[in-house]
């Protein structure tokens, strides 16, 4: 898609999280008409029959109504979407950070397999999420992430065995890189003079990142 042609569509500000994995919050989304019988399963649709208005994904269509869902939402959307609904399709977006990129959005068949493959991801870390006070408990099994790696802007990275595992940013805040490394390392609560010794300087270039 041309960048000039951008000016028949209709732009708005994605924000919010049921459809995260699709879209990032201050993506601009465009969208353009379509009727209620060109709709298809997998379609994403822009919906306004209430404020706030939403964007999610056709999952279900029948004659009279189609169901959608946020791929990142439990449950689907009690309002149906009608005939006499006011919505519009999500053709294609601008993400925030690449605002000369225009990435095209897959519905239909694509679509609906971009929507299971969310809702697997979903399923997935809730199951895990439930495992993890168990883990806690454990947490003396926890495999410790003793390598510090000094940035010069004021981050610093723990790892262990080659594996980046949590980073601090330079007020002090804490966060494991991946949820799931929370389940198999530990960062240390205080290392040793001689660990601290021992840490690596890695020189950044500026306006780099981890």
């Amino acid at each position: 898609m041309l960048m000039s042609e951008l000016d028949n569509f209709t732009k708005a500000y994605y924000t919010g999280n049921s459809m995260r994995g699709m879209f990032k919050h201050g993506d601009i989304l465009l969208l353009s008409n379509i009727s209620y019988g060109m709709l298809e399963c997998g379609d994403i649709v822009a919906v306004f029959d209430r404020t706030p208005h939403y964007v999610h994904r056709v999952i279900s269509k029948t004659p009279d109504y189609a169901i959608t869902m946020g791929d990142n939402n439990p449950q689907p959307d009690e309002m149906k979407l009608t005939r006499k609904s006011k919505f519009m399709i999500v053709e294609a977006f601008i993400p925030g950070e690449s605002p000369k990129v225009v990435l095209q959005v897959d519905g239909g068949y694509y679509g609906m397999r971009q929507f299971y493959r969310q809702q697997r991801i979903l399923r997935f870390k809730r199951t895990a999420g439930k495992m993890f006070p168990f883990f806690r408990r454990l947490g003396v099994l926890r495999i410790p992430a003793r390598k510090e790696t000094r940035f010069r802007d004021g981050t610093v990275q723990w790892s262990c065995c080659g594996i980046p595992v949590a980073a601090s940013t330079p007020d002090g805040t804490t966060k494991y890189l991946h949820w799931s490394k929370r389940l198999f390392f530990r960062i240390p609560a205080q290392l040793s003079d001689m660990e601290s010794e021992n840490s690596e300087e890695i020189k950044m270039k500026e306006g780099s990142e981890l």
